[in-house]
């Protein structure tokens, strides 16, 4: 009968040389792809994200002409005009801004910002993936490379009614407490931002350069301060919880998800928004929102 001796040694330091291998191996071909594989503004995209959004910044001035704010006019998700404006926006009359979220899943949610001024102009920012022709999100993808970063600068008429009245989701709009010149800041922050996209584009990632985390980080810029690394980054459905966390809107920042539900009760546009698909004024009817919870409140 043969005896067979194992030596633990040397299987142990086997094994410990084929991890090693395998990491190098991983490693070279994961470089190997990201040489390969750079982000790019000049691909075939889908006609509603064909377009970059930029900045002019007049020298001296606080006037900034934003060029190509999506205005799409909408009859389906799949069937609609594309259209494109250009505007100025007097910083120094900015009056307030607004988180926008629109939740789906369990743990999924997409946030935007949008900005008022006193002269009544209103537009909106949306971090998104830019897709190609015939691309559909996939979450494989938006870990490794597969979307640009997209800053997408709409009407508010754009970009909330296509969630609310044609993709059936839930919307809420939460005032920022925020000071008039913290707004400022913030607004160009993203400008500085969308511009700095446009000449050297980007990928999305859905971990760590999603919607939440590029305005987190814009957020940073404006306080100066770190905004302490939170696992509600990670699961932008939280967002409200985040933001309440560091006093960016009403709500108790202890209240957990119940806290989150119960001010998304107060703050929901959609039935506004449907209402108003074909009304001419759009952004008063969402805010009507606002003048229900004074009611609620007894502020009236």
């Amino acid at each position: 009968m043969v005896k067979i001796k194992f030596n633990i040694k040397n299987i142990i330091r086997n094994f410990i040389f084929l991890l090693t291998f395998l990491f190098i191996f991983i490693a070279i071909c994961y470089a190997l792809f990201v040489l390969a594989n750079q982000p790019s503004n000049n691909r075939n995209w889908v006609k509603d994200m064909s377009v970059l959004s930029s900045v002019e910044f007049e020298s001296g001035s606080s006037t900034v002409t934003l060029n190509n704010i999506r205005d799409n006019l909408y009859r389906t998700t799949d069937d609609f005009d594309v259209r494109y404006y250009n505007t100025k926006f007097d910083i120094k009359k900015i009056k307030s801004a607004y988180l926008i979220t629109d939740p789906f899943g369990n743990l999924a949610s997409h946030t935007m910002l949008d900005f008022e001024f006193s002269d009544g102009q209103k537009v909106v920012l949306s971090v998104e993936i830019r897709r190609e022709q015939g691309e559909v999100f996939d979450d494989l993808k938006g870990l490794f490379r597969g979307f640009e970063l997209y800053y997408v600068w709409s009407s508010e008429s754009d970009v909330i009614k296509l969630r609310t009245n044609y993709r059936k989701d839930n919307v809420y709009m939460y005032p920022l407490k925020m000071s008039k010149e913290n707004i400022q800041k913030l607004f160009m922050e993203a400008l500085y931002r969308t511009n700095e996209l446009k000449d050297n584009p980007e990928f999305y990632n859905l971990l760590f350069d999603n919607c939440t985390t590029n305005l987190a980080e814009m957020l940073q810029r404006v306080y100066n301060k770190k905004i302490i690394v939170d696992w509600r980054y990670l699961a932008p459905a939280y967002a409200e919880g985040l933001s309440m966390k560091y006093d960016l809107i009403d709500g108790d920042p202890n209240g957990g998800k119940e806290s989150i539900l119960q001010i998304r009760k107060t703050h929901d546009i959609s039935p506004y928004a449907r209402a108003c698909d074909d009304c001419l004024d759009y952004s008063g009817s969402i805010r009507n929102v606002f003048w229900e919870l004074k009611c609620i409140l007894g502020q009236r």
